[in-house]
């Protein structure tokens, strides 16, 4: 049975190599936001899967509102979580940490919505607390924007918050 003190060590090794991936991915030329959108573009479907229309222009609008309102979730987080976020989506893109982490060897756009489902399944599954804390970070990130989304409640069923 895992005592603290290893439950410790193994988050502050995750969090040493998931940070060690972010500043690596920084040096060989990436673009943070544009990383993050690449990624999330193809994460927000297999999250979503069922959620969202399954017409050509009405499912690109529908990951486009989705990706706008993860945006602007993670722009309200406090600033060592962006940071922690943004490590995480400069190692997901930058090839040789994709590999590692997701295992995939094409980027992220070119991955088909079962390949995703695939690698978010596994994360949630992992022994490695790094990959069930990447999984957890972004499943509430997408499904949290999404649902928020005053448009969508319909659709779910949630009347809206209370009038008082």
């Amino acid at each position: 049975m895992p005592t603290r003190r290893t439950f410790l060590k193994l988050g502050a090794g995750s969090a040493v190599l998931l940070a060690g991936f972010g500043i690596a991915s920084r040096f060989v030329g990436r673009n943070a936001i544009d990383d993050r959108r690449e990624v999330l573009r193809a994460l927000i479907p297999a999250v979503l899967e069922g959620a969202l229309p399954t017409a050509g222009a009405q499912r690109s609008a529908g990951i486009e509102t989705a990706l706008a309102g993860v945006e602007a979730t993670i722009a309200g987080l406090p600033p060592a979580m962006q940071e922690e976020l943004q490590a995480l989506f400069l190692a997901l893109a930058a090839a040789p940490s994709r590999l590692l982490l997701a295992g995939l060897a094409k980027p992220w756009a070119q991955t088909s919505v079962v390949e995703v489902a695939a690698v978010l399944q596994g994360w949630r599954m992992h022994r490695l607390t790094l990959l069930q804390g990447a999984y957890h970070a972004v499943h509430k990130l997408i499904l949290g924007a999404a649902y928020a989304d005053e448009a969508r409640w319909a659709d779910i069923g949630y009347p809206g918050p209370p009038r008082l």
